[in-house]
């Protein structure tokens, strides 16, 4: 493994280790200041396309092993697991599309809480294109509003194309 090769395994580690503690404010902080040192600002693209490529790819996955990759799988899926996590949110449901608008974001209330938030856009916010694209290609998705900017909500929209 060359240098370069090395050096991006140990930031697909970090990236992946600085998702795993959003929980856990103490230790993100800590992780995201690793960041900050170690990489900076520079790494920002490097990192959102690692996270657009896995979360691609585990959410095609994900599909494969439903029995449907629809908004109604994707409702359930994906959102059921927020609203288990701590997630408040109410869905518009119409026959092609869902509009949920989330006003409770347990990931949002831990970078806000260590005032780190533009991190969380870009550490698990940016997944959110990735995850539609990956779960159903022929699904729509838009997003307007976001808790991690201070809006009141986020406002995700899904619809089958």
């Amino acid at each position: 493994m060359n240098e370069s090769e090395s050096a991006d395994k140990d930031l697909r580690e970090l990236v992946h280790d600085i998702r795993a503690a959003r929980s856990n404010p103490k230790k993100l902080n800590a992780l995201l200041d690793i960041y900050e040192k170690d990489y900076g600002t520079e790494a920002n693209e490097r990192v959102l396309e690692i996270i657009a490529e896995k979360t691609r790819e585990a959410w095609a996955e994900i599909a494969l092993e439903q029995e449907r990759n629809d908004i109604d799988g994707i409702l359930d899926t994906l959102w059921k697991a927020f609203e288990s996590a701590g997630g408040e949110f109410a869905v518009e449901r119409s026959e092609d599309s869902a509009q949920i608008h989330c006003t409770k974001c347990p990931v949002a209330d831990t970078y806000l809480a260590i005032g780190r938030p533009e991190y969380g856009l870009i550490f698990h916010c940016s997944t959110d294109p990735h995850i539609v694209a990956g779960f159903n290609p022929e699904m729509e998705f838009r997003i307007t509003k976001k808790l991690m900017n201070g809006d009141a909500c986020c406002d995700h929209y899904y619809r089958l194309k």
